[in-house]
Protein backbone atom coordinates (compact mmCIF):
# COMPACT_ATOMS: atom_id res chain seq x y z
CA UNK A 1 0.00 0.00 0.00
CA UNK A 2 1.28 3.44 -0.99
CA UNK A 3 -0.49 5.56 1.63
CA UNK A 4 -0.81 9.33 1.37
CA UNK A 5 -3.06 11.73 3.30
CA UNK A 6 -4.52 15.01 2.07
CA UNK A 7 -6.67 17.73 3.57
CA UNK A 8 -10.18 17.72 2.14
CA UNK A 9 -9.58 21.37 1.25
CA UNK A 10 -6.85 20.31 -1.21
CA UNK A 11 -9.20 18.34 -3.46
CA UNK A 12 -12.63 18.57 -5.04
CA UNK A 13 -15.42 17.99 -2.49
CA UNK A 14 -16.96 15.35 -4.73
CA UNK A 15 -14.00 13.06 -3.99
CA UNK A 16 -15.32 12.76 -0.44
CA UNK A 17 -18.97 12.34 -1.40
CA UNK A 18 -18.02 9.71 -4.00
CA UNK A 19 -16.09 7.84 -1.31
CA UNK A 20 -19.12 7.85 0.98
CA UNK A 21 -21.36 6.61 -1.82
CA UNK A 22 -19.20 3.57 -2.53
CA UNK A 23 -18.51 2.34 1.00
CA UNK A 24 -20.10 -0.87 2.25
CA UNK A 25 -22.33 0.11 5.16
CA UNK A 26 -23.41 -3.45 5.86
CA UNK A 27 -22.25 -3.14 9.49
CA UNK A 28 -24.20 0.11 9.99
CA UNK A 29 -26.83 0.72 7.26
CA UNK A 30 -28.16 3.81 9.06
CA UNK A 31 -24.93 5.64 8.22
CA UNK A 32 -25.63 5.62 4.49
CA UNK A 33 -26.62 9.11 3.39
CA UNK A 34 -25.08 10.91 6.38
CA UNK A 35 -22.13 12.41 4.45
CA UNK A 36 -20.60 13.21 7.87
CA UNK A 37 -23.19 15.91 8.59
CA UNK A 38 -24.81 14.49 11.73
CA UNK A 39 -22.55 16.13 14.30
CA UNK A 40 -22.49 19.42 12.43
CA UNK A 41 -26.25 19.89 12.77
CA UNK A 42 -28.68 20.27 15.65
CA UNK A 43 -31.61 18.85 13.72
CA UNK A 44 -33.96 16.85 15.94
CA UNK A 45 -33.06 13.15 15.72
CA UNK A 46 -36.47 12.12 14.37
CA UNK A 47 -36.20 14.78 11.68
CA UNK A 48 -32.64 13.67 10.96
CA UNK A 49 -33.81 10.10 10.32
CA UNK A 50 -36.31 11.40 7.74
CA UNK A 51 -33.82 13.69 6.04
CA UNK A 52 -33.20 13.24 2.33
CA UNK A 53 -29.54 12.14 1.81
CA UNK A 54 -29.24 14.61 -1.06
CA UNK A 55 -29.62 17.44 1.46
CA UNK A 56 -26.68 16.09 3.44
CA UNK A 57 -24.64 15.63 0.28
CA UNK A 58 -25.26 19.20 -0.89
CA UNK A 59 -24.49 20.57 2.58
CA UNK A 60 -21.24 18.58 2.73
CA UNK A 61 -20.06 19.92 -0.62
CA UNK A 62 -21.01 23.49 0.27
CA UNK A 63 -19.41 23.27 3.71
CA UNK A 64 -16.13 22.02 2.26
CA UNK A 65 -16.07 24.77 -0.36
CA UNK A 66 -16.75 27.38 2.32
CA UNK A 67 -14.11 25.75 4.56
CA UNK A 68 -16.58 25.12 7.37
CA UNK A 69 -16.02 21.36 7.53
CA UNK A 70 -12.52 19.97 7.58
CA UNK A 71 -10.85 16.62 7.65
CA UNK A 72 -8.38 14.33 5.95
CA UNK A 73 -8.61 11.73 3.22
CA UNK A 74 -6.30 8.72 2.91
CA UNK A 75 -5.32 7.40 -0.51
CA UNK A 76 -3.68 4.24 -1.78
CA UNK A 77 -2.21 5.49 -5.03
CA UNK A 78 -5.21 7.40 -6.45
CA UNK A 79 -7.86 5.37 -4.65
CA UNK A 80 -9.56 7.06 -1.70
CA UNK A 81 -9.59 4.56 1.18
CA UNK A 82 -10.32 6.55 4.33
CA UNK A 83 -11.72 9.70 5.90
CA UNK A 84 -11.33 11.48 9.22
CA UNK A 85 -13.59 14.38 10.20
CA UNK A 86 -11.23 16.64 12.17
CA UNK A 87 -12.32 20.18 12.87
CA UNK A 88 -12.55 22.91 15.47
CA UNK A 89 -14.45 21.30 18.36
CA UNK A 90 -17.05 24.07 18.39
CA UNK A 91 -18.16 23.12 14.88
CA UNK A 92 -19.70 19.90 16.21
CA UNK A 93 -22.85 21.59 17.46
CA UNK A 94 -24.64 18.34 18.31
CA UNK A 95 -22.04 17.67 21.01
CA UNK A 96 -22.28 21.13 22.54
CA UNK A 97 -23.54 20.02 25.95
CA UNK A 98 -20.85 17.35 26.31
CA UNK A 99 -17.83 19.10 24.80
CA UNK A 100 -18.21 22.81 25.47
CA UNK A 101 -17.18 22.65 29.16
CA UNK A 102 -13.83 21.30 27.95
CA UNK A 103 -13.31 23.68 25.04
CA UNK A 104 -14.64 26.93 26.51
CA UNK A 105 -12.24 29.82 25.86
CA UNK A 106 -9.69 27.43 24.36
CA UNK A 107 -8.74 26.67 20.81
CA UNK A 108 -9.43 22.95 20.67
CA UNK A 109 -9.73 20.65 17.66
CA UNK A 110 -11.72 17.43 17.66
CA UNK A 111 -11.78 14.17 15.74
CA UNK A 112 -15.18 12.54 15.45
CA UNK A 113 -15.68 10.20 12.47
CA UNK A 114 -13.30 7.68 10.92
CA UNK A 115 -14.57 5.94 7.79
CA UNK A 116 -12.18 3.33 6.40
CA UNK A 117 -12.65 1.18 3.31
CA UNK A 118 -13.32 -2.38 4.60
CA UNK A 119 -10.42 -3.75 2.53
CA UNK A 120 -8.00 -1.44 4.34
CA UNK A 121 -9.13 -1.82 7.95
CA UNK A 122 -6.61 -2.94 10.58
CA UNK A 123 -3.75 -1.58 8.46
CA UNK A 124 -3.06 1.59 10.51
CA UNK A 125 -4.93 3.88 8.12
CA UNK A 126 -6.88 5.47 10.98
CA UNK A 127 -3.66 5.96 12.94
CA UNK A 128 -2.07 7.74 9.99
CA UNK A 129 -5.11 10.00 9.62
CA UNK A 130 -5.01 10.84 13.33
CA UNK A 131 -1.28 11.59 13.25
CA UNK A 132 -1.82 13.95 10.32
CA UNK A 133 -4.66 15.74 12.13
CA UNK A 134 -2.52 16.16 15.26
CA UNK A 135 0.32 17.72 13.28
CA UNK A 136 -2.08 19.97 11.39
CA UNK A 137 -3.76 21.49 14.45
CA UNK A 138 -0.57 21.69 16.45
CA UNK A 139 1.03 23.66 13.60
CA UNK A 140 -2.01 25.97 13.58
CA UNK A 141 -1.37 26.89 17.21
CA UNK A 142 -4.30 25.08 18.81
CA UNK A 143 -4.18 24.37 22.55
CA UNK A 144 -4.97 20.71 22.06
CA UNK A 145 -7.28 18.07 20.65
CA UNK A 146 -10.22 16.21 22.12
CA UNK A 147 -11.88 12.94 21.21
CA UNK A 148 -14.81 10.86 22.43
CA UNK A 149 -14.28 7.15 21.69
CA UNK A 150 -16.85 4.64 22.84
CA UNK A 151 -16.20 1.14 24.15
CA UNK A 152 -17.32 -1.20 21.40
CA UNK A 153 -17.86 -4.47 23.32
CA UNK A 154 -17.61 -6.31 20.04
CA UNK A 155 -19.90 -3.90 18.16
CA UNK A 156 -17.82 -2.75 15.20
CA UNK A 157 -19.91 0.28 14.30
CA UNK A 158 -19.10 2.00 17.62
CA UNK A 159 -15.45 2.24 16.57
CA UNK A 160 -16.22 5.01 14.09
CA UNK A 161 -14.91 7.58 16.58
CA UNK A 162 -11.61 5.74 16.86
CA UNK A 163 -10.52 3.41 19.62
CA UNK A 164 -9.32 4.38 23.08
CA UNK A 165 -6.00 2.46 22.72
CA UNK A 166 -5.22 4.38 19.53
CA UNK A 167 -5.73 7.72 21.26
CA UNK A 168 -3.73 6.70 24.32
CA UNK A 169 -0.81 5.61 22.10
CA UNK A 170 -0.95 9.05 20.46
CA UNK A 171 -0.50 10.81 23.82
CA UNK A 172 -4.10 11.50 24.82
CA UNK A 173 -5.27 11.11 28.41
CA UNK A 174 -8.77 10.26 29.63
CA UNK A 175 -10.24 13.32 31.36
CA UNK A 176 -13.75 12.01 31.94
CA UNK A 177 -15.59 8.70 31.73
CA UNK A 178 -19.34 8.66 31.02
CA UNK A 179 -20.54 5.05 30.92
CA UNK A 180 -18.96 3.59 27.76
CA UNK A 181 -17.84 7.04 26.54
CA UNK A 182 -14.31 8.30 27.21
CA UNK A 183 -13.48 12.00 26.85
CA UNK A 184 -9.81 12.14 25.86
CA UNK A 185 -7.53 15.15 25.59
CA UNK A 186 -4.15 15.79 24.02
CA UNK A 187 -2.55 18.91 25.52
CA UNK A 188 -0.20 20.43 22.94
CA UNK A 189 1.43 22.65 25.57
CA UNK A 190 2.50 19.60 27.58
CA UNK A 191 3.78 17.98 24.40
CA UNK A 192 5.88 21.08 23.66
CA UNK A 193 7.25 21.09 27.22
CA UNK A 194 8.23 17.42 26.93
CA UNK A 195 10.02 18.13 23.65
CA UNK A 196 11.93 21.04 25.21
CA UNK A 197 13.02 18.88 28.16
CA UNK A 198 14.56 16.21 25.93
Amino acid sequence: MNLTVKSVWEIEPEVLTHFFEHIDYGHAPHWAGCYCRFYHTDVDFKQWQKRDPSVNRDEAIQSIRQKEIHGFLAFDQKKCIGWLNANDAKSFVRLKSVMYPWVFEKRIAMTICFVIDPQYRNQKVATRLLETAIRHYRDLGYDGMISAPMESKGTFDLNYRGTLPMYLKSGYTVIEQIDSLSICYLDFHKVDQQVMQK
